[in-house]
């Protein structure tokens, strides 16, 4: 895993492309990913659909040899999964175009096609391999099935998930997989896209253009769940004398199974403190007492958004904004009630506020046949 990662802390580069608000100019972008590598970053993780391949191409060309990159593909123009063997193949040169570079270290299927066989994709990405355009290849967003299907046909070295704290759902799905199938997990959000640095609060606005405006993260029981995990990090680190983020992160990387942690900050002073982390390592005691608290509270939590969401379903579609139902959209899928595929078309339609009501009773719907079941 070593040859693929390169170091335990990776920087991701979505945020560079301003998915939390502010976009940073080229020479921004550049010089933080300079940053990164001159603080001990060797591992780099970025996407065709961030616009951030040619920022991180230029800022590694110097070291290209002493890092590794990883990108993803499986994004069309028009936002849905897309893995045909002649997507991949095109996506693949147009990628390394942009890197400046004769393969990539990791090349990772960002989101799934049920259109698209599993085996075909595996065989499209073993024969990139071959030809030594990539030197292995991931998986990024799928679901556990799909997940399951591709660890089964193929050779996926690393599987990401979405991992800190305040949310397990799926490391505690990927973790006992490890067992069977040779696969490291890269972890992202691990501080839980800021919410536990203890900056963050119930009265914070996020600027326009921060996905977090809409990040269920960020609303209702989710985010009370998660101040109270934020606030027992930020005890600890008055006690262990690390910041809250550095225990976050060191967490994350002491976990069984956890190959990679990604951290993304636009700020260079968060990136430093981040980076500070890289070799952290909790004691024993601390890790165990963290971990019963975080899991303690995924249980709590579960069951506390279930009525809610139970709750807000019944209200009057009047009343219902599209933030409430993304909301619930995403119980839904956690819960397995929503196919994935099914999802992105229900979010794209959300988001564009498209018959919002129909939206509400096709989930609300959903709700009453499990109880039926149940």
């Amino acid at each position: 895993m070593d040859s693929v990662i390169k170091s335990r802390l990776g920087y991701g580069c979505y945020a560079l492309g301003g998915a939390y608000g502010k976009k940073l100019s080229r020479t921004e972008g550049v010089g933080l990913i300079k940053l990164g590598y001159e603080l001990g970053i060797r591992f780099f993780d970025t996407a065709d659909v961030y616009e951030t391949e040619e920022i991180l191409g230029k800022a590694l060309a110097s070291c290209r040899d002493q890092v590794a990159i990883a990108t993803k593909v499986g994004v069309s123009r028009a936002g849905v999964g897309k893995l045909s063997r002649e997507h991949l193949v095109s996506c693949c040169h147009a990628s390394l175009r942009r890197l400046g570079t004769d393969y990539v270290d990791l090349y990772q299927i960002h989101y799934d096609d049920a259109a698209t066989p599993v085996a075909e994709v595996v065989e499209t990405l073993e024969r990139l391999q071959e030809q030594g355009k990539i030197r292995a290849y991931g998986l990024g967003h799928l679901p556990l099935d799909r997940t399951l299907d591709y660890l089964e046909s193929g050779n996926p070295r690393t599987v990401m998930a979405d991992m800190n704290p305040a949310n397990l759902k799926q490391y505690l799905q990927l973790h006992p997989l490890q067992a069977r199938y040779d696969f490291g997990i890269i972890a992202f959000s691990v501080t839980g896209r800021g919410l536990l640095t203890g900056t963050i609060s119930q009265d914070t606005a996020f600027a326009p253009g921060d996905l977090r405006r809409i990040d269920p993260l960020f609303r209702r029981n989710r985010l009370a769940s998660g101040l109270r995990i934020a606030a027992k990090f930020k005890e600890m680190s008055l006690e262990s004398g690390h910041t809250p983020a550095q225990l976050a992160i060191a967490w994350v990387l002491g976990c069984s199974g956890v190959a990679a942690a990604l951290t993304g900050p636009t700020d260079p002073d968060h990136l430093a403190e981040n980076c500070a982390a890289m070799n952290l390592r909790l004691e024993p005691d601390l890790m165990d007492e963290l971990t019963a608290f975080a899991k303690k509270e995924a249980g709590e939590f579960s069951r506390q958004v279930a009525r809610e969401v139970f709750e807000i379903l019944g209200m009057p579609s009047a009343d219902l904004s599209r933030e409430d139902l993304i909301y619930c959209l995403e119980h839904c899928v956690e819960t397995g009630l929503v196919p994935a595929g099914e999802a992105g078309a229900l979010f794209a339609g959300i988001l564009n506020g498209h018959d919002l009501a129909a939206c509400q009773a096709r989930l609300k719907d959903r709700l009453n046949r499990q109880a039926l079941r149940t």
